[in-house]
């Protein structure tokens, strides 16, 4: 094992927020861990997060990597089917998990005094393959459920398949991480195991444990459950090259809906740029608050939609800036997007008030100050810095990231990536 130590950064710190201690190990078999004592609550979080997603899928086999997700409660090599859940909260613990384009993320929160049953549950997923093909089948129609659910049958909810496979045509980004149903509906064990020997493995994961823990003792567990698992050679990544935007591409997409929608998607750099540090204050500034510019123009002036929002996100080789309006019913999609269209080029213009500015800068430090309230989100987040920018210090540095821009810093991040001939638009109008 190698340890990267206890990194001390307090004295390293330019900003005024207290220092959050971590230390950093690598095991022979390449896992990564990430320990931080938050002392106080004796409750610990254990997140595990393999660097991993539906990028990793190919076409006719989509929805692999949030199928394993499932399949990885449904049973283990020494753990069967059923037990993981209830030895868990016998146990007092809780669990979930979740599955991007890059990573797939599962977490544990248990008391600490029983920290060691959590290690014992979540290795012995990365020990071995334990799926049988009743769990398979049995989760391909929970997953075809939810597709119908929260997707299929929902008001604009096939917003994310739609964007995807024009945002990012050609690359492994372009199909929801949920799948396609005729995919998700022909995938056998095989499928399943083949996918799970490739990814699922030490070099590729990244633990991450907070709370109330002991240093050397915490890693001598993970050493005694995680240490001997074999790993295979490295896998190498699926490279993702998203095409450049160069005209405005739009399309109506009739839903089962009752009120016109408008999205606007934008291609901007991906997290850790700083332009995306720009774009996050920009979402911020279009639209957080009663006193946002979407909701002073497009609301409480013009009375044009039932909501506006844009956001900044970012997948780990692209990110995405999106603007959508619900509009109220009967007014004119046009003229809505003609006023968010003379509101992103006010923004471009240099037309950024201190108050503005100020109050997202405020709200941004407020949320980075509270960074240890919850354990769990963390030690999600460690695993995340790791995982996407292999940089843990990003725990205590990155609030820098958005205290050094300026407001031309954000319009110029806008002029440069929020041009017309730069988007697609989505409009959703009812069947």
């Amino acid at each position: 094992m190698k340890s990267l130590g206890l990194k001390k950064v307090s004295e390293n710190l330019t900003n005024d927020f207290p220092a959050i201690e971590y230390r950093e190990y690598i095991l022979k078999n390449g896992l990564k861990v990430v320990l931080c004592n938050t002392g106080n609550i004796p409750i610990a979080a254990v997140n595990t997060t393999y660097h991993t997603g539906s990028r990793d899928e190919i076409v006719g086999k989509t929805g692999l990597a949030h199928l394993i997700e499932h399949l990885m409660f449904e049973g283990s090599p020494n753990i069967p089917r059923g037990k993981f859940d209830e030895i868990l909260a016998k146990n007092g613990g809780e669990s979930n998990a979740y599955t991007t384009r890059d990573f797939t993320s599962y977490f544990i929160s248990v008391p600490s005094s029983h920290l060691e049953t959590a290690f014992w549950l979540d290795s012995d997923r990365l020990s071995g393959f334990g799926i049988t093909n009743e769990s398979l089948e049995i989760q391909k129609d929970v997953i075809i459920e939810e597709k119908l659910m929260y997707n299929d049958n929902s008001p604009y909810g096939s917003l994310d398949e739609e964007i995807s496979k024009r945002l990012y045509d050609g690359t492994n980004y372009s199909w929801p991480v949920i799948g396609k149903m005729d995919d998700i509906r022909n995938m056998n064990l095989k499928d399943v195991e083949d996918f799970y020997n490739k990814h699922y493995t030490p070099s590729n994961t990244v633990i991450s444990v907070t709370g109330d823990i002991e240093y050397e003792r915490t890693i001598e567990l993970i050493e005694k459950y995680y240490g001997e698992i074999f790993c295979s050679l490295n896998e190498t990544k699926t490279e993702i090259y998203p095409k450049k935007i160069t005209k405005e591409t739009s399309a109506y997409i009739k839903d089962d809906i009752h009120l016109e929608g408008k999205f606007i998607f934008y291609q901007i750099p991906p997290a850790g740029t700083k332009e995306f540090y720009s774009f996050k204050i920009l979402s911020g500034i279009l639209s957080s608050g009663e006193s946002s510019r979407f909701f002073q123009e497009l609301e409480y002036k013009n009375n044009l939609v039932h909501e506006a929002d844009s956001s900044a996100f970012s997948y780990e080789k692209s990110g995405v800036f999106m603007i959508s309006a619900i509009a109220l019913k009967g007014k004119d999609m046009q003229i809505i997007e003609n006023k968010i269209n003379g509101i992103i080029e006010d923004i471009i213009s240099g037309n950024i008030n201190d108050r503005e500015f100020n109050k997202i800068i405020n709200r941004l430090e407020t949320r980075f100050s509270s960074r240890l309230q919850s354990i769990v989100g963390l030690s999600d987040r460690f695993s995340y810095l790791k995982t996407i920018h292999n940089d843990c210090s990003k725990i205590n540095f990155e609030i820098n990231d958005y205290l050094v821009l300026t407001k031309k810093d954000i319009s110029d991040a806008a002029g440069k990536y929020l041009n017309q001939n730069q988007r697609i638009v989505l409009n959703y109008i009812p069947k």
